[in-house]
């Protein structure tokens, strides 16, 4: 499918190419030719003029040369010529080409290797009706076009040769962000699949289970019961998670800002995880500039302090400690969430707001992680156009920096 799509597109871009150039030659080429000849016919036009305006002056039997450019032929009312020209004698070999084809009109006629362009027209010369004819040669107009149009089909082959490498280009760069977010759909349903097939496969095994003893009671089988109702939670917590990076991606969701006091919503977020921290033999601490003012959604930024603090405690073993530090910094909101945990590889830390990306899987499925949690988390953020970082705590440990701007 792939490499339809970039035949498609090598040929758009290759047809786009040739085109402009196509049009550019046409332009260019007319407009050449339009200006060559207007001259030419100018200088045509205004010799008529000046024998017009002569013609009822006592001329002699000759017509004074003008244009060094232009001959003049006279023919008397049997055709004759009674003006010869400079050129006589060529003029008069070819004179059945040569001869008025119409009058007032100007035209072009080829003789041999020469290209001539040529008006007609009837005058009253010392009393008598003649035909005068003014030729003048085309040659170099003609050669200045002939080698334009020789310099165009070239540059049509260079172009033709070049468009085809800047099309093919072109398609490659065209199709990256494609098959990125291809590869990175596929990957985000094969993922989604293995995360949904293996809690689904625990919620059967177990209810397949309890059907062996279907008189059995709900005490007898709470341990088939309590792990199958386990993995429910957490199909329903992924697939809310999914939703919510789905309507991410079609940016169908809103935020619905208003002015919040972030010191309290902190404050309020943290006071369960305090508990449970304690519970696990674990120290949560706080250190917030107090009555800070951010104008922000409270709904999402209460989802975002739950995920980094669900996060740290997933991370952390008994005797660690986690730290929330929040503050007004360079005119910008400060959030920071650091822990002496287990920390995270150089390598991955990159990678830890990818969807379903997990440095541990077993420690993840243990503690009931999917991997979506900081995708949802730089979301937040970046909806409140800040940034989202990880970085190393020494000796050991993890901290998750956010910088919201507080005027959006």
């Amino acid at each position: 499918m792939h490499n339809k799509k970039k035949t498609q597109l090598l040929l758009a871009n290759f047809s786009v190419f040739i085109m402009i150039f196509s049009i550019f030659s046409f332009i260019l080429y007319s407009t050449i030719k339009s200006t060559q000849y207007v001259r030419v016919d100018n200088e045509l036009k205004s010799a008529k003029n000046i024998i017009m305006r002569g013609a009822s002056y006592n001329f002699s039997p000759m017509i004074p040369p003008m244009n060094p450019r232009i001959t003049t032929i006279i023919y008397g009312e049997n055709g004759e010529i009674i003006q010869p020209s400079k050129n006589y004698s060529f003029f008069e070999q070819n004179s059945k080409q040569l001869k008025p084809k119409e009058l007032d009109k100007l035209y072009d006629f080829t003789i041999g290797e020469y290209s001539f362009r040529t008006i007609s027209f009837s005058a009253t010369l010392q009393g008598k009706f003649v035909i005068v004819q003014l030729i003048t040669n085309t040659n170099p107009e003609r050669d200045i076009l002939t080698n334009l149009l020789r310099i165009l089909i070239i540059g049509g082959i260079v172009i033709s040769i070049v468009s085809v490498a800047a099309a093919l280009y072109l398609a490659d760069k065209s199709m990256k962000p494609i098959i990125d977010s291809w590869n990175k759909q596929k990957e985000f349903v094969e993922n989604a699949s293995h995360e949904l097939r293996t809690p689904l496969t625990i919620i059967q095994s177990k209810l397949e289970l309890m059907l062996l003893e279907p008189k059995a009671s709900i005490m007898d089988k709470y341990e088939l019961l309590a792990p199958a109702l386990s993995e429910t939670r957490r199909i329903s917590k992924m697939v809310s998670d999914l939703l919510t990076l789905a309507r991410s991606d079609s940016n169908t969701t809103e935020l619905e800002k208003s002015y919040i006091d972030i010191t309290k919503l902190i404050k309020n977020v943290s006071e369960p995880y305090k508990e449970i921290a304690e519970a696990e033999g674990k120290s949560l601490n706080l250190k917030l500039q107090q009555d800070i003012s951010i104008f922000a959604d409270e709904k999402r930024l209460n989802q975002l302090i739950i995920i980094l603090l669900d996060n740290s405690l997933k991370y952390t073993e008994e005797g660690c400690f986690i730290n929330i530090k929040a503050c007004i910094k360079n005119n910008d909101f400060l959030l920071e969430v650091s822990d002496n945990g287990i920390g995270i590889k150089e390598e991955n830390r990159k990678r830890i707001f990818e969807r379903f990306f997990r440095e541990d899987k077993a420690r993840s499925r243990k503690t009931g992680g999917s991997g979506l949690g900081l995708s949802i988390a730089k979301w937040i953020v970046e909806k409140h156009e800040g940034v989202i970082e990880a970085s190393p705590v020494t000796p050991k440990g993890t901290l998750i920096k956010v910088i919201i701007p507080l005027k959006l």
